[in-house]
């Protein structure tokens, strides 16, 4: 049955996965990094809904890898983008902290949200109605979309395989994790056959994917230094990933421009940004997450380094200028 209500569209990083909701008035989840916009069009004509012919964009959060396409799609076709009122009205008034942009030092281009979604809306294609569910922890306004019927659920960064959504403690509060574990429960509860995350393949085994999930989390009520290194290491190599790797310079240059970085070295493990930046990359290597490739920390894990010059325009939302 979930063939006829969504298209899948598995994504490398720093693209997240972006789902189509299938019928007349079609729906996109997720637009992916910037960089991947082409492609993602590409597969929009691919699957007989060219850009045009779709009625909303929704964002299940606000991060670049899931909201970096709704520029172009935006201004191409004039696309209404819908996302939680507390991540919405940050990027519609060209906040510096909107998507996170400034804290995590991660380009965005410019975009605006139309339409605001609460827990208990409906979003109708025309041929199926999915349940809008917030599902905080991973971002404060994060989403998901819930079809009961068949026991799907498009979880954006809510669930994801033998992982969980990094928890933001310094910009987004301790509720954040209390947040994260309340979620995982109420997903569990939901009685789902598949998650479509935003990274990753379908998770077909919901039951155990979310008792492992929720499981972790609440170990990590007394383990905060592994919340920290889970988010930090996370930040780190999407960087890797995006940039086609860093040199020793760049790395330099590239932590002293990064707010997340001197507050996890300060607060997470009281360490000097040198003792932070040697034990961080200590860990990536530890990890197999990265390796030095030809004089440059190169992350390891699969993705698509995104080709010179994809960035025009401001890539900060204070420098947007107002729609």
């Amino acid at each position: 049955m979930t063939g006829d209500l969504l298209r899948f569209l598995p994504r490398l990083n720093p693209s997240a996965n972006s789902v189509l909701l299938l019928g007349p008035r079609a729906i996109l989840v997720d637009t992916g990094f910037g960089s991947g916009v082409a492609d993602l069009e590409q597969w929009l004509h691919a699957q007989g809904t060219p850009p045009h012919t779709l009625s909303l964009i929704v964002n299940t959060h606000h991060h670049s890898d899931h909201v970096g396409g709704n520029h172009h799609l935006q201004r191409q076709y004039g696309l209404p983008v819908a996302a939680h009122p507390w991540e919405a009205h940050p990027v519609n008034h060209r906040h510096p902290e909107a998507c996170g942009a400034r804290w995590l030092n991660q380009p965005v281009q410019a975009y605006h949200v139309q339409t605001l979604l609460h827990a208990g809306d409906i979003l109708d294609t025309g041929h199926a109605g999915w349940q809008v569910l917030h599902t905080p922890g991973h971002s404060p306004g994060h989403l998901s979309l819930h079809h009961p019927d068949s026991g799907t659920l498009v979880a954006g960064d809510a669930a994801l395989a033998g992982d969980v959504g990094w928890v933001n403690l310094y910009r987004d509060g301790l509720q954040a994790l209390e947040q994260s574990i309340e979620t995982t429960g109420r997903l569990a509860a939901l009685n789902l056959r598949v998650i479509y995350p935003g990274h990753g393949e379908p998770i077909t085994d919901p039951a155990r994917t979310l008792a492992a999930a929720h499981a972790r989390l609440t170990r990590w009520r007394a383990e905060p230094e592994k919340v920290a290194w889970h988010g930090c290491k996370r930040i780190l190599t999407f960087a890797l990933m995006y940039r086609g790797g860093l040199t020793e310079r760049e790395l330099d240059a590239y932590f002293q421009d990064s707010p997340w970085f001197h507050e996890f070295a300060r607060h997470a493990f009281g360490l000097s940004p040198d003792a932070f930046r040697t034990a961080l990359i200590q860990e990536l290597l530890r990890a197999g997450a990265a390796a030095w490739v030809d004089g440059r920390l190169t992350a390891l894990g699969p993705h698509a380094v995104p080709a010179a010059g994809w960035l025009t325009g401001a890539a900060r939302p204070q420098d947007w200028t107002q729609p």
